[in-house]
């Protein structure tokens, strides 16, 4: 329980990419790195089973989501439609874990499939300590480029007549935006990381009125839905990612309601 109390910290902590999505206007990019994750990790069991070899997913995965969501980045860049890089990037992902799942046996696709729908209390101490180096760095990442990013989020051409390189900001926002998707492919599945990473900050967007006081309102939502998800999901015996994202959908409908 430990173990899974510790994830959901964690994944508030990486909610501030989904805030930073929100933010820059890609709102859908955490969960189209999530996916890219999902290739990272089933390409790894897959070279790991006909290499005979041991390939850590997590460590794929992660590099998958944020150099998918570099690509992404550059496409926009260069011209194209985010939305067209971001499709094309989802099909390719896709497309990859359906290839590599049918090759690897039954026992190993078990291991991909919690990148599918990920179980909290299946994280072990290894998995724990390697959230927390992702997390501890693109934390580090956030507070030393912190103005600079937001500076770009809102107004990218100013930030350049300022001197700024907007491009390299952008890359660096783009992949921390990935570094999320991917640690919430380990936390809560890549199919639910609409839930835990995107839902929180498209709530308090609405019911902030600063950009430190909108971080903090998504961190402290995520927090508090994961924790009590997680507790209710213990209690009444259900799937952790499911129940948390059952909380969470129904705390995004009554904001709804409120809101008109």
């Amino acid at each position: 329980m430990v173990r899974a109390y510790i994830g959901v910290f964690l994944t508030a902590f990486i909610s501030v990419g989904g805030s930073l999505a929100v933010l820059r206007g890609v709102t859908y990019l955490p969960a189209e790195a999530s996916h890219a994750a999902l290739s990272g990790a089933a390409i790894a069991i897959a070279l790991g089973y006909f290499l005979g070899g041991a390939v850590d997913p997590f460590i794929l995965a992660v590099l998958f989501s944020g150099v998918t969501s570099l690509l992404v980045a550059v496409s926009g860049r260069k011209g194209e439609s985010m939305d067209a890089a971001l499709g094309g990037a989802l099909a390719f992902s896709l497309s990859v874990y359906a290839v590599a799942r049918y090759l690897i046996p039954a026992d190993l696709r078990v291991i991909l499939d919690g990148y599918l729908v990920g179980d909290l209390l299946l994280l072990t101490y290894r998995d724990v300590a390697m959230l927390m180096v992702v997390v501890t760095f693109g934390i580090l990442l956030l507070i030393i480029f912190y103005h600079e990013i937001i500076f770009v989020c809102f107004d990218s051409e100013g930030a350049e007549s300022m001197g700024l390189n907007v491009k390299k900001y952008d890359y660096l926002l783009f992949f921390l935006i990935g570094l999320s998707g991917g640690v919430a492919s380990k936390t809560m599945g890549s199919l639910l990381v609409f839930a835990l990473v995107m839902v929180p900050p498209i709530v308090t967007y609405r019911f902030s009125k600063d950009i430190p006081r909108f971080l903090f309102y998504t961190f402290l939502l995520t927090l508090s839905t994961g924790f009590c998800g997680l507790f209710l999901a213990v209690a009444i015996d259900w799937p952790t990612s499911g129940t948390i994202s059952l909380l969470t959908s129904f705390i995004y409908i009554v904001t709804l309601v409120v809101r008109r």
